[in-house]
């Protein structure tokens, strides 16, 4: 259980929705809804059919309720403030809209709580609402920083900013570092309970994560079909069944699988010698927690996943690459 500000949430009716940029969002909610519920608190689930089907593993038997994401388009190309910047008019409008959406929820859930996980439009004035964000201070160059200024505006108009990390930054250095009373660290969040390294029986040498959004996402997965099929090795990744077409799960020694259930998912981290990923800040989380080797691959021109690569440079599991390839693979295994 999260010792942190949440055990005084009991016996309330909880509105809750993550943001749907890559599936972080989502698995970082998922020990946070469990504490709630084990709190006896309702709770209510404002998603898109994605993230329903991904929380449906957890929850099957919660409220979940129809919630557009935000609608947003990258490039691919590693422009990531630019593709933003040519979006802001539309996702201004969305968040706005967003507000006038949750003001329908509240007259017809009545609840007593909002909680939003890095959605700004998902807030209400005459309800308690409180956002989980690990960006409070984000890593834009000198031309960037309004962007600072917006982002830390609307992080304030909640009631309370509930940062995913331990005092002190531990995990997401300045990311997380903003003066303000409303700041409250809630611990590490992952989907996961116990370490993994415990069990000695190590079933593959590499476990392929894909997440973040797409094109991106499409973009890692391709890539690791292409080197994992060229291992020796047993190998297996983990994708959303939107990227898996045809038939074939398997190239050579390389298995893939859609969605797997939560006790799958925990037992592939745990009988695999390497994860490789992207660098997002769930990942990192949930990588604390079991305790893995890693191989992490930052998102082409995300800020935020390029500042905790050079962060944690040194760490003693994990090791960082703008390019996946056999080589590197097997390197990393010595």
């Amino acid at each position: 259980m999260l010792a942190n500000v949440l055990n005084a949430v009991t016996h309330q009716r909880v509105l809750l929705s993550p943001l749907n940029w890559g599936l972080g969002h989502v698995t970082r909610t998922i020990p946070v809804i469990s504490q709630l519920l084990e709190q006896g608190n309702e709770v209510f689930v404002c998603c898109d059919e994605q993230q329903e089907r991904f929380y449906r593993n957890y929850f099957p038997n919660i409220w979940y309720i129809p919630h557009a994401g935000y609608p947003f388009e990258f490039g691919g190309k590693g422009r990531w403030l630019l593709d933003i910047s040519k979006q802001l008019k539309t996702l201004n409008a969305f968040r706005k809209q967003e507000l006038r959406t949750l003001n329908q929820y509240v007259n017809e859930f009545n609840p007593d709580l909002v909680i939003s996980d890095q959605r700004f439009g998902f807030r209400h004035t005459s309800v308690r609402s409180c956002i989980i964000s690990h960006q409070l201070n984000l890593p834009l160059p000198l031309w960037a920083k309004l962007g600072n200024f917006f982002n830390q505006q609307q992080l304030n108009q909640f009631d309370e900013i509930w940062v995913p990390d331990l005092e002190g930054s531990i995990l997401s250095g300045e990311l997380s570092q903003m003066p303000s009373e409303k700041v409250k660290y809630i611990g590490w969040l992952s989907r996961f309970k116990y370490p993994g390294v415990t069990n000695e029986f190590k079933e593959f040498s590499h476990l392929g994560v894909v997440s973040g959004p797409d094109p991106y996402a499409k973009q890692l997965y391709d890539t690791m079909i292409s080197e994992f099929s060229k291992l020796e090795s047993r190998t297996v990744i983990i994708a959303p069944s939107k990227h898996i077409t045809g038939s074939t799960r398997q190239f050579g020694n390389c298995s893939i699988q859609a969605n797997p259930s939560p006790e799958s998912m925990e037992q592939l981290f745990s009988t695999s010698e390497t994860v490789v990923s992207r660098s997002g800040y769930s990942t990192l989380m949930d990588l604390t927690v079991m305790q893995n080797n890693a191989l992490l691959i930052p998102t082409p021109g995300q800020l935020e996943q390029l500042y905790l690569a050079k962060k944690h440079v040194q760490h003693e599991k994990w090791k960082f690459t703008m390019k996946l390839n056999k080589k590197y693979l097997e390197e990393f295994r010595r």
